[in-house]
């Protein structure tokens, strides 16, 4: 196996890990969380073991072994490291306050903005073209039918993002409700203006380079 090859599968390896590690901090978060957010949020954990699995299908076509001890990308690394310790924060704390809620929401709008923005280095990198031209030595695969793979993968990241904003909209409109406070919540158009640093973790200055 060329270096080529294992830095791409190393890279598909990661972003595995990283998809099953936000299902368990997705279904983590959603046990803390009431209905309709509760649901919502589960779906999203299910959406991304399903990449996760969809992912490791392509992995399990060839040998990794000699991918053991491989460290792969810095970044990829520290950011599932990261939602790790995110998760294990959240398992600890019996009921989420409101405004914690809404802090937890916000990362996981960042963090799908970052997986978004890891598929699309792969996709615009020459690893994918790498890994197709071994896919095809044994069956009928074009790069263009394995990108629109990874570009569906992105469109759902992108609908995950938006229901979790209008999670974030709902749990937002309920405690206007509860509060009874002047104050105006409204359903921001944008959903990028959302997002600050939280005072818990932020995943909106992880770095994420081409691979």
């Amino acid at each position: 196996m060329n270096d080529k090859l294992q830095e791409s599968l190393q890279y598909l390896k990661q972003c595995s890990n990283l998809e099953t590690e936000a299902f368990k901090l997705y279904e983590t978060l959603s046990k803390k969380l009431n209905q309709p957010e509760s649901g919502y949020i589960l779906g999203n954990a299910f959406n991304s073991l399903k990449n996760a699995k969809i992912i490791q299908g392509i992995l399990n076509c060839f040998d990794l072994t000699e991918l053991e001890n491989k460290p792969g990308k810095k970044e990829l690394a520290e950011l599932t490291n990261e939602i790790i310790i995110l998760e294990r924060k959240i398992s600890k704390i019996n009921t989420l306050e409101y405004l914690i809620s809404c802090e937890m929401l916000k990362e996981a709008i960042n963090l799908e903005d970052l997986l978004i923005q890891i598929y699309t280095k792969f996709i615009e990198s020459n690893s994918a073209k790498v890994t197709v031209a071994e896919l095809a030595k044994t069956g009928t695969l074009t790069l263009d039918s394995f990108k629109k793979l990874f570009e569906y993968i992105k469109e759902e990241k992108a609908k995950d993002k938006e229901v979790i904003v209008e999670s974030l909209y709902i749990l937002e409109s309920k405690e206007k409700e509860n509060q009874k406070q002047i104050t105006p919540i409204v359903k921001y158009q944008n959903p990028d203006a959302w997002i600050h640093e939280s005072t818990i973790h932020s995943f909106a200055d992880t770095p994420v380079t081409e691979n």
